[in-house]
């Protein structure tokens, strides 16, 4: 695996009257091996397994946050044991649980996760790492997805050393 440098930086723009200014999100790509990128136009890149490195099925995405250090790690508990609740009975989700809620410092960026697990109405189960990481000046979304707990935990940690490293990186 390899990192490529930010490829640039959004432009900014100052929202005028009553609200705050808006503040710009680098773009940031990661050229990862065995791993097909897709970009959406939300500033969310999907990686997609491609190669038997990942294991089939993998999925694993990052997005650039709004910005939040004064983000505790209860609020992002909470928030991630809400959306549980909320869409456990769902369309096809039988059963939506949070487990392992975790959180760290890795070099400077706070990193918050909890793992989630997705009983379907096929029957199947998926396996997720949902993290946020907060750098000195920038936040990031990191989730990672399989059919097999294990995989998305060597998925995640594989995608977390390289995220540790752009959020951590200060802004001019």
């Amino acid at each position: 695996m390899r990192l490529v440098l930010p490829i640039g930086w959004l432009a900014s723009a100052l929202m005028f009257g009553a609200g705050p200014p808006a503040f710009a999100q680098e773009a940031i790509a990661l050229a990862i091996e065995g791993w097909r990128q897709q970009d959406r136009e939300d500033g969310s890149v999907y990686y997609r397994c491609a190669s038997q490195i990942c294991a089939a099925g993998s999925v694993v995405s990052t997005k650039p946050q709004p910005h939040r250090p004064a983000l505790t790690f209860a609020e992002f508990e909470n928030h991630h044991r809400g959306l549980a609740r909320h869409y456990t009975g769902t369309g096809r989700m039988r059963v939506v649980r949070i487990s392992e809620p975790k959180q760290r410092t890795i070099e400077g960026v706070r990193v918050f996760q909890v793992s989630r697990e997705v009983d379907w109405t096929d029957n199947s189960t998926t396996f997720s790492i949902e993290a946020r990481l907060i750098g000195p000046d920038k936040s990031f979304s990191l989730v990672s997805d399989s059919p097999k707990r294990e995989w998305t935990a060597n998925n995640f940690d594989g995608f977390l050393r390289r995220m540790v490293d752009i959020a951590g990186i200060k802004g001019r």
